[in-house]
């Protein structure tokens, strides 16, 4: 058993220390990026009501606390994540709504990768130095093989899935009116999930092996879908006729 001299001692608490702070700057940096993005710009409109500046303060300290607590996940997620962004929220809530005149698509773009890298930040963070498999402890396993390989066609509906989510992303832009332009990327964003689920849905049924359904199984499946479709089809030319 090696014992450390008092030379080492210092070296030691700021290898420590160096890795603690690295450790907690994946989760620092990405949120002050979003909270200086998207939340002290509407502080800065100088409202009459003291609040909005209360909360967005709230919510720095909110990121900070929860990054000093990483060795203790349950309350670092509940303060870090839960209570940084019902701050955020709630700023964004006491804010007036003139402010949404003056947002710009390269503010709100560079907001959107924000609190896209604080969601990557406060994921698994990576270790200096640090493999899993290196624990004696960790029980490996063999090189998983795929039960099938996937066919072009599964390629093809996945790219046809994200040009499609990307299309509707990029016609949400062309709103002008700004009460209109977030319901309609609102709408984008859930069109653009739905479309990335239904090609991956796709891509794995071209990859299994089809086993067939008998007429009663087809009926069944369609049903759902013929009758919302014609429900569509219904109001359509009601709406129609009655303009």
């Amino acid at each position: 058993m090696t014992t450390e001299t008092p030379a080492q001692e210092p070296t030691r608490k700021a290898s420590a220390f160096l890795y603690r702070l690295i450790e907690a700057s994946q989760v620092l940096l990405p949120g002050i990026y979003a909270w200086f993005i998207t939340v002290v710009p509407l502080v800065a409109f100088r409202a009459q009501s003291p609040w909005p500046l209360v909360t967005a303060s709230l919510a720095l300290v909110s990121l900070f606390v929860g990054a000093s607590l990483l060795n203790r996940p349950t309350i670092a997620h509940a303060v870090g994540i839960w209570g940084f962004l019902l701050a955020c929220l709630a700023t964004w809530l006491l804010t007036p709504l003139y402010w949404l005149e003056r947002l710009d698509p390269w503010r709100a773009a560079a907001g959107s990768l924000g609190w896209i890298l604080f969601a990557l930040g406060w994921g698994t963070p990576w270790r200096l130095g640090h493999h899993p498999e290196d624990n004696p402890r960790a029980s490996l396993s063999p090189k998983l093989e795929p039960r099938t390989r996937a066919r072009r066609s599964s390629l093809v509906a996945v790219a046809i899935g994200s040009l499609g989510a990307l299309s509707t992303m990029m016609l949400a832009w062309r709103a002008t009116a700004p009460e209109r332009a977030l319901f309609l990327h609102g709408a984008a964003f859930a069109c653009a999930i739905a479309m990335l689920n239904a090609s991956a849905a796709v891509a794995l049924s071209l990859s299994k092996n089809r086993i067939p359904f008998s007429p009663r199984q087809r009926i069944s499946y369609a049903f759902p879908w013929v009758m919302a479709i014609s429900a569509l089809v219904v109001v359509a030319i009601a709406w129609w006729l009655g303009s």
